[in-house]
């Protein structure tokens, strides 16, 4: 029962992740600027008014690394996914058929933009993406030996 919780998760996150992909550029803008303009409101009331950055100022600035940030954020989950269902069929070399799983996704993530209307592969994407995979896995693998340890 646990594995299958597990599993159907994973496939859910990466079903979530083909979903924004298959966004065109116009509804993947739309999202992000929602994203953007949350968390400009968020610091706007946090710093009880006391900001100097008009939205349209704040989207400017900040649009690209709050992308960057988003696609680094959902690989890393993915890559806690990953980790979490691989360890549950082998102990031999979790860390590393994870990260080759995790990097191959983040791959046929920024293929499958390829056929998405106008969107495009970006090898920058690629890397966020397997970075945010490779800490999630690293965070795992830590736990995973911190417990081991300790059982």
């Amino acid at each position: 029962m646990r594995k299958t919780v597990k599993l159907v998760l994973l496939l859910l996150w990466m079903a979530l992740i083909f979903f924004f992909s298959a966004q065109p550029d116009v509804e993947s803008e739309e999202t992000s600027n929602l994203v953007a303009e949350i968390i400009y409101r968020i610091y706007y009331s946090i710093m009880a008014g006391n900001v100097h950055l008009s939205l349209s100022e704040f989207l400017l600035r900040f649009i690209q690394p709050i992308r960057e940030l988003a696609h680094f954020t959902e690989f890393m989950i993915l890559g806690i996914l990953i980790f979490i269902n691989v360890i549950e069929y082998t102990n031999r070399n979790v860390f590393l058929k994870s990260f080759i799983f995790g990097t191959l996704y983040a791959i046929s993530d920024e293929i499958h933009q390829l056929f998405v209307e106008n969107r495009y592969c970006s090898i920058g994407d690629m890397l966020i993406d397997t970075a945010g995979c490779f800490v999630g896995i690293v965070i795992c693998h830590l736990i995973y030996k911190r417990w081991k340890k300790l059982h």
